[in-house]
């Protein structure tokens, strides 16, 4: 009888057990209720493209409105302009180390939310981009590309030419300001005097980059822009809109296409033009950085020759320094 109600009290006794453990706070690894585990980490899919912007541009410019065409409607990616985040300010006529350390730190502040960050920049921007770069930003801060279009890696023959002939104007330096600022930026500014300046560069590791410029660019010559070890590419505008090769750079398809293959690729794309298409590239390349040399001197000559006309005849000034004052007032 005692063996025989023993085994009628076992269903019961392990029933009793089985609410037990479910109750004790620990979950039950059964059929019907999977073990509760902490909510796994989802890796991001989308990447990031931090467009950096020239010397006086605007974080709400139509700057890289054609770039952003292109992305358009992509949900891999998403682009953000450097500056439009009060975070991080981009002053694109102050100083560049600033700019660079701002740089460094969004690129370091958004990594985490993205698969990837991917910076392109023109003209000023690249030399920011450098200076980022010589400050520690790394492909460890998630940076996988560096597409560089017109970039002064070397400082700017332009800028240079403008410091030089602000160093001879003496009391009429006002005057060449105006002068000087009514085709570039006023030369007294942080981001010229900066620009002017010679720089050396180290290799990034681990991060793609490829430089890009249209053989018609004046302001920014080859020999501003070249690297050793970085590939770079020289293309030849197909549009009037690209004709201006400064800013038609950022318009040129080739140019477009060029970026998000590199981005998507992670590598550079290669060139698919012929030899003969190259060699003649490169013939209206050397002409153009000789013309845009004799441009700029003529430009720097002009204003040294005016600031002596009117350190002559200093009754012009009565007239000429008013005037200077206020287009240096108005521009940006």
């Amino acid at each position: 009888m005692r063996v025989a109600a023993a085994l009628l009290a076992l269903p019961l006794l392990l029933s009793i057990g089985a609410v037990a453990s479910a109750d004790d706070g620990r979950p039950a690894r059964t059929v019907e209720r999977a073990t509760d585990l902490p909510p796994q980490r989802v890796a991001p899919e989308r990447e990031l493209i931090l467009l950096v912007g020239g010397l006086g541009s605007s974080a709400y410019d139509a700057t890289w409105d054609a770039l952003k065409e292109r992305y358009s409607g992509d949900p891999r990616y998403e682009l953000r302009r450097f500056g439009a985040d009060p975070r991080f300010s981009y002053d694109t006529l102050g100083a560049l180390e600033p700019n660079a350390t701002r740089l460094r730190d969004e690129v370091r502040a958004l990594a985490p939310r993205y698969a990837a960050v991917h910076l392109v920049t023109h003209s000023m921007g690249g030399a920011v981009a450098d200076r980022a770069f010589a400050q520690g930003l790394s492909s460890a801060d998630g940076v996988r590309t560096y597409v560089a279009l017109a970039a002064p890696h070397n400082g700017a023959t332009a800028a240079r030419i403008a410091q030089g002939a602000l160093a001879h104007a003496l009391d009429e330096a006002l005057e060449v300001r105006a002068i000087v600022g009514t085709a570039m930026h006023d030369p007294a500014r942080d981001a010229a005097r900066d620009l002017a300046a010679r720089r050396t560069h180290a290799p990034v590791t681990g991060v793609t980059r490829l430089d890009l410029r249209l053989a018609t660019d004046l302001l920014v010559p080859g020999p501003d822009t070249k690297v050793p070890g970085v590939p770079s590419r020289v293309l030849l505008p197909s549009s009037p809109e690209s004709l201006e090769g400064h800013g038609g750079v950022l318009h040129e398809p080739a140019v477009l296409d060029a970026i998000r293959t590199t981005i998507a690729t992670r590598s550079v794309p290669p060139d698919p033009r012929g030899e003969l298409l190259r060699e003649a590239t490169d013939l209206v390349s050397r002409t153009s950085d000789e013309l845009a040399l004799l441009v700029l001197l003529a430009a720097g000559l002009t204003a040294v020759l005016a600031a002596f006309v009117l350190r002559r005849a200093r009754g012009f000034r009565l007239v000429t320094r008013p005037l200077a004052e206020r287009a240096l007032r108005t521009s940006p």
